[in-house]
Parts: C-alpha cells; structure tokens; sequence
C-alpha cells in the first residue's frame, strides 16, 4: 500500500481534559479502530491492518482559542495499543512507568506541552508541542489490535478546560500470516 491521495484516510479524535483538577492526574480516551482492522486471516483473505503514518495534534481551550496565557498544566500525551480497562479523567495510577517513553513498543506516537506559566525553569519552553515520537510515510506504525487509547499524564494544576485533538493519517493494508503474527505478539502488552 502506498501513501498517497487514493489510499490515505484521516481518523480523528478530541479529548477536553477537565481544568481546576489535581497535579499529576491522568486521562484516558478510547478510539474504536475494530472496522479496519480484521487480525485473523479468512480462507483467502489476508489479515489487515491500520497503518499510521503521521500523527497532527493540537491543545486548545474548549472553545478553540489557544489556552491562557497563565496555564501552568505541562502534559504528556500519546497515542498507545496498550489494552487500558479503565477510561475517563483525573486517574490515577493508570498510565504506568514506561507507557509515554519513546522505548515503548506499544506507543504509535507522543509529544509533550508546557503552559504558558508552567515548568518553573522551562518556562521559556512554553508554546507549540514537542513531539518527541511520530511515525513516518516510509515506516508507519500498523495497528492490528480494535483500539487506540489517546492518554496523557499532568504535571500541575490546569487553570482552565485544555482540549487535545489529534488527527491519523491512515491506509487499511493487507498483511501476509508472519507480518501479521509479528505484530499480534508486538502489540500484546
């Protein structure tokens, strides 16, 4: 499959992370992927999977404008095949050591954000995200599981509603019986 005008789709997903919440709290959203993925092999039919090959993100407020100037929030978010059984805002101890780390194997994508007033030291840091993992047109990153979890941890108190949308550009891809096994262990947490 190649990455082009006929095969690419986009999926899409916003998340708002409630304000006023508690220093390094959590949140946990889940993307349904199971119509394009089919991880066992038909008679004939080959097993296909859902290639990521670039990943767009944005942090806004709820209403679209950039957040505040005095957000003091910095999250860490990712796009993950890890199997979380529980979703929702301000968790705790959900998202575990390793899950937002480059080195995850389980991690499609990931990118950090500072407030305008927040990282102490960092805050010249402040602005647009830095994402510090991204799949790319010549190696996607192929899904064979039915979801993908949008997940972020914070560091401090969010002054107001941050919403996070992210935008996949995708291709459904056929996968012979030793790729597709390949990626079923992979992608087993």
């Amino acid at each position: 499959m190649s990455y082009d005008l006929k095969n690419v789709f986009y999926l899409g997903n916003n998340h708002e992370y409630d304000g006023g919440s508690a220093a390094s709290k959590e949140w946990i959203a889940e993307i349904d992927v199971s119509s394009y993925v089919a991880p066992i092999s038909k008679g004939r039919q080959k097993g296909q999977g859902l290639a990521i090959y670039k990943v767009h993100s944005t942090w806004q407020k709820s209403d679209g404008a950039p957040p505040l100037a005095t957000e003091t929030a910095m999250f860490t978010m990712g796009l993950s095949v890890k199997p979380y059984t529980t979703t929702g805002d301000q968790l705790d101890g959900e998202i575990t050591y390793g899950d937002l780390q480059a080195s995850n194997d389980l991690l499609v994508f990931g990118q950090q954000w500072i407030g305008g007033t927040g990282g102490g030291a960092l805050v010249g840091n402040a602005g647009p995200a830095t994402p510090f993992l991204e799949p790319s047109e010549k190696v996607p990153y192929v899904v064979v599981r039915d979801k993908i979890f949008q997940i972020a941890t914070t560091g401090f108190l969010t002054v107001a509603d941050v919403e996070n949308s992210v935008r996949m550009e995708c291709a459904m891809i056929t996968l012979d019986t030793a790729t597709l096994n390949q990626l079923l262990r992979t992608q087993t947490a």
